[in-house]
């Protein structure tokens, strides 16, 4: 009798087990991160942003550039309020690399150079940012975004024209 209890003390055991680990994996499941979809608030302000950007890159395709980030920087914190927890951690990172005035220019190209790749990013998740293309070069190993199909490097001066369209 006494090793028939035990049988059925292991088998509650281990049904308790299976039981457990069920509830465990639902639970795993049901704690994924939530997914926020992005509303045409949101779009638009991903679309203000990425104007700003196009904005900033042609003033960098001029002989003497002058580059001004206030405006950029506004449509960030507005990226910050908009409400939606991707555009608000984008636009933290982002906040940070935004070159200050005054800055020379091979110091603000690297920092441009990772803003553009988050910018990449944001392009290729929020809906409806078709009008802005892709653009990358090989000689300097970097991306960048910006309308029309026309490649307009603006990291090298010297050849506006390197780079192809990726998107």
């Amino acid at each position: 009798m006494n090793s028939n209890s035990n049988l059925g003390k292991k088998n509650q055991n281990m049904n308790a087990f299976r039981i457990s680990l069920i509830v465990l994996a639902i639970l795993a499941l049901s704690c994924k991160e939530e997914v926020v979809p992005f509303n045409n608030a949101h779009e638009n302000l991903v679309a203000k942003l990425l104007s700003e950007n196009q904005i900033l890159l042609e003033e960098y395709l001029k002989d003497d550039p002058k580059p001004n980030w206030k405006v950029f920087s506004e449509s960030l914190d507005a990226l910050k309020a908009g409400g939606h927890p991707k555009l608000k951690a984008w636009a933290e990172t982002l906040s940070p690399l935004l070159p200050p005035n005054g800055t020379d220019l091979e110091t603000s190209y690297e920092k441009i150079s990772k803003i553009q790749e988050i910018l990449v990013q944001i392009k290729t998740e929020v809906p409806n940012q078709s009008k802005y293309n892709r653009f990358y070069c090989p000689m300097v190993d970097k991306s960048w975004l910006m309308t029309g199909r026309e490649v307009k490097n603006p990291y090298a001066p010297e050849m506006r024209d390197c780079g192809e369209l990726i998107q």
